[in-house]
């Protein structure tokens, strides 16, 4: 039996660990890891996970902050990193964009705003945070009302987003065509049920 033909006895995780070790570069794994890092990190811990050295992802990181992709945090025992809430907010104004319609969109900013009022006429007050001044401590519902009232000022910021990149044209290119090109089916109904928060 040849090499060729004989069991691999190998780890798959290792084969493919060194495989995205030789098609990307040091940077490009901190930041894939950065990405996917919801909780502060330090720099070490993401550098075990990125195939980097220690210094290597710090540098790496450092420059991810920079451009506002990374936030820090000290510690008082060290700098913690984890992807910034501005990059999770585009990532998810860029899916919303591809994944609706401008109908859907709009249709979906309605129910959002729908939702709010209705807050605003059962509490008497116009945001969350006025709200939160005349709640007593104890009053649990009223706590739970400000964060889903919360969710749904922030989802309506990102729904509001991705509406505007279908007028977006840098260049000006498209003009009028691109709003006679408008997509009106409205099968998905407003994010197609979608009640969660769409900034997660």
């Amino acid at each position: 039996m040849s090499d060729l033909d004989a069991p691999w006895n190998g780890d798959v995780n290792d084969a493919v660990i060194e495989e995205w070790r030789a098609e990307t570069s040091p940077f490009d794994r901190v930041k894939e890891v950065l990405l996917a890092t919801t909780a502060p990190r330090y720099a070490g811990a993401i550098a075990e996970r990125a195939r980097v050295s220690e210094p290597s992802a710090r540098k790496h990181l450092q420059t991810l902050a920079n451009a506002g992709l990374a936030e820090r945090e000290d510690t008082g025992r060290g700098t913690r990193y984890k992807r910034s809430r501005e990059t999770v907010a585009m990532g998810r104004i860029r899916e919303l964009h591809a994944e609706l319609t401008k109908a859907e969109l709009v249709d979906g900013i309605r129910d959002l705003k729908g939702k709010i009022e209705t807050y605003r006429e059962e509490y008497g007050v116009t945001d969350p945070d006025d709200l939160a001044l005349e709640l007593e401590a104890e009053d649990g519902e009223g706590w739970a009302a400000i964060s889903r009232w919360r969710a749904l000022e922030e989802n309506l910021k990102i729904a509001q987003a991705a509406l505007s990149l279908y007028d977006f044209d840098p260049d000006g290119e498209h003009g009028d065509e691109a709003a006679q090109s408008d997509d009106t089916d409205t099968s998905r109904g407003a994010f197609a049920g979608e009640t969660g928060d769409l900034s997660a």
